[in-house]
Order: C-alpha cells, then sequence, then structure tokens
C-alpha cells in the first residue's frame, strides 16, 4: 500500500486496471482527422492513366503559416476535392483567331475548407481546357495543398490585400499569353466558351451599375494617382453625370495584354494601384476605376462591356455560405441562365 506521504507524486497510469468499457477510445494515426484529410488529397492510382513522369504526392506549402486550430476541419465537416492532376480526356487548348489564353486564379484562403473552392475552379478548367493556370495567392492565412500540377504555376504575391489588381499586374509583368482569363478562386467553368463570348479584346465577366453607395471618396483618390494630365479628364469624366459607365464586378475579366499594357502605358494604372490597395473598400473601388478607365478610353461599349449580363441577375447572386460549385451548377441549370462561368459567396 502506498504511504500517505507520496499521495501527491503522479503515478503512471495502468489501463488494464480500467474496466474495457470505461476506457478511452485509442486513435491509431491513420485513424486521426488530420491524416484522414491530408491523404485525402493524395493522387489515387489509375489502371488507364500512368501519371508518374508527371506529378509527385501532394505536400503542405511551407512558406505558408499553419493552420490555426479552431480552423481545422473534421472528415464530417469538410468533404475534400480530388485535384485533376491532368485534364481531362475531351479537353482542349483554347485559341481564337491566332490568340493563345491563359487562366489566372486568384486564391485567398481562409481555413482549410476553402480549399475546396480553388481545386473546384482549377478541376473546372482541366474539364474543357489544357492552357496554363497561374494561381495568385493574397495573402492566405492557412495552409494549402499543391502537387506538380499540370501546365500550372503558382505565385504568392508580395502585396497582401490588393487582390483583384493583381492578376492584372503580374499579366503585364509576364505576358502569359495574348489572353488572360481571370478566375477568382469562387468562379468555375461551366461550359466550353462560345465564339461570341471571345470577339473582343476586352469583356468583363458580369458588371454592376453605379450607385450612391460608391465610394466616390476613394474613386476621386485613385483616379488623381493615375499618372499625366490624362488623368484630369478621366476625373471630369467621372464626375460628370450624364457619363455612362459600368463597374467590372469582381474586377475579372477576358483581357488582351496588349490593352493591359495600353493602361498601363497611359495611367501606370496596374502599378500605382497596386501599392495603394490593401482592404476590401479599395478592392471595391478598383472594381468601379477599371470600368471608368475602360470607358473613357472607349476600350469597351455600353451594350458588349461583358459576356454574362448584370451580376445582379445572376441567380442566388450574393447569397453567402448557402451554395458550392455543385449546387451552384443546379441553380444556373433551373434557371436556364447562360454562363460559361459559375460563381459562388462565401462572404469573404
Amino acid at each position: 500500500m502506498s504511504s500517505w506521504a507520496n499521495i501527491r507524486v503522479p503515478r503512471k497510469r495502468d489501463i488494464s486496471q480500467i474496466p474495457e468499457e470505461l476506457r478511452p477510445l485509442v486513435v491509431t494515426r491513420a485513424q486521426h482527422p488530420g491524416v484522414i484529410l491530408s491523404e485525402s488529397f493524395q493522387t489515387s492510382s489509375s489502371e488507364d492513366h500512368n501519371f508518374n513522369d508527371y506529378y509527385s504526392n501532394m505536400v503542405i506549402d511551407p512558406s505558408l503559416p499553419n493552420p490555426k486550430k479552431e480552423e481545422r476541419y473534421t472528415p464530417r465537416e469538410y468533404v475534400s476535392k480530388k485535384i485533376e492532376t491532368r485534364p481531362l480526356p475531351g479537353a482542349i487548348e483554347l485559341l481564337y483567331n491566332g490568340k493563345s489564353y491563359v487562366f489566372v486564379i486568384l486564391r485567398h484562403l481562409r481555413n482549410a475548407k476553402d480549399n475546396e473552392l480553388w481545386i473546384s475552379s482549377y478541376n473546372s478548367i482541366r474539364k474543357y481546357y489544357t492552357n496554363k493556370i497561374i494561381i495568385i495567392d493574397d495573402n492566405s492565412s492557412v495552409n494549402t495543398v499543391h502537387g506538380t500540377l499540370y501546365e500550372t504555376e503558382t505565385i504568392q504575391s508580395e502585396f497582401n490585400g490588393a487582390g483583384e489588381i493583381l492578376p492584372y499586374y503580374y499579366f503585364l509583368q509576364h505576358k502569359w499569353a495574348d489572353t488572360m482569363i481571370f478566375l477568382h478562386d469562387s468562379m468555375f467553368l461551366h461550359r466550353r466558351f462560345q465564339e461570341d463570348e471571345l470577339q473582343y479584346s476586352v469583356r468583363f465577366h458580369w458588371y454592376f451599375n453605379s450607385n450612391d453607395a460608391d465610394d466616390k471618396r476613394k474613386i476621386t483618390m485613385y483616379l488623381s494617382l493615375l499618372k499625366n494630365e490624362k488623368s484630369k479628364e478621366v476625373l471630369a469624366f467621372y464626375q460628370n453625370a450624364i457619363s455612362v459607365w459600368k463597374g467590372c464586378s469582381g474586377g475579372a475579366s477576358m483581357i488582351d495584354y496588349s490593352v493591359v499594357s495600353q493602361l498601363e502605358d497611359t495611367y501606370n494604372l496596374f502599378t500605382t494601384l497596386t501599392m495603394a490597395i490593401k482592404v476590401r473598400k479599395d478592392r471595391e473601388a478598383f472594381e468601379r476605376v477599371l470600368g471608368i478607365v475602360l470607358y473613357y478610353e472607349e476600350l469597351i461599349q455600353d451594350k458588349t462591356c461583358s459576356n454574362f449580363g448584370d451580376i445582379m441577375r445572376y441567380p442566388g447572386c450574393f447569397e453567402s455560405e448557402r451554395t458550392n460549385p455543385d449546387t451552384a451548377a443546379t441553380i444556373v441549370n433551373q434557371h436556364r441562365y447562360n454562363t460559361s462561368i459559375l460563381k459562388v459567396w462565401r462572404g469573404r
């Protein structure tokens, strides 16, 4: 019998002394939720395709900070998406009138569940097209998964919070192709692009009308930052009540390199504003500034400014947290809404 003097000395618990029905559940490493989530991102073997020459196992990106404990998801809360490491058999290279195309995905992850978004966006492109994909990561707060993805490059942006302007800034620096198709990680291809959607040098995916809620002070400040005397003319155009212009929803568009280069040469638009944009209100102002400048330069016409119309007419628009890529496709089909791009909202 132990001495009363040793009563406070911790002793190792002998689990065999605990009745079996009261013993704690022993979870093996293979059953641990974190391991299950990690394994779900590994590419599975296939009898039909040999990927060994192209792809390696996925690893955690060490350049990003570790996720917070409360941001981890159990398998019940998070159904992971498998990354399609190769284009599907029916995928083709998108070309039109001799122009080459690059897809650029702007990514921002708040938690592990947001991986579903960019993976679904990437997979949707590889379902239809083999073109190069650029993933621009804007200040993600959690780790993500990476593998050797087909014709894909990832850029970790140094301009935290700049958001929607980043695809234009890096396209200007690298000129990956003749034309950029900019998608948010919450946008997904629904079908191939039709010929009439590829005919213009620049087109928004969706537009929105200006309204009294616009941050006029910030828009005026951004227009005033643009270089040369022409910026005063653009500012006067914006302040003229009869001027016609529309905003570019999410800043997302299909745009030729020549247009991006012209706007930069004339106004230093992208290099200037990339340094100024930090928070959501700044990014909202950029959506409007981009539309104002394109309208002023007559690089875009009001009747043909977008491929898919007013964003407010998109089925279920701004219903945050209620849709995922699969339900978004169902809703669009039910409403017979004609679009090659799906959109979901996650309140970010």
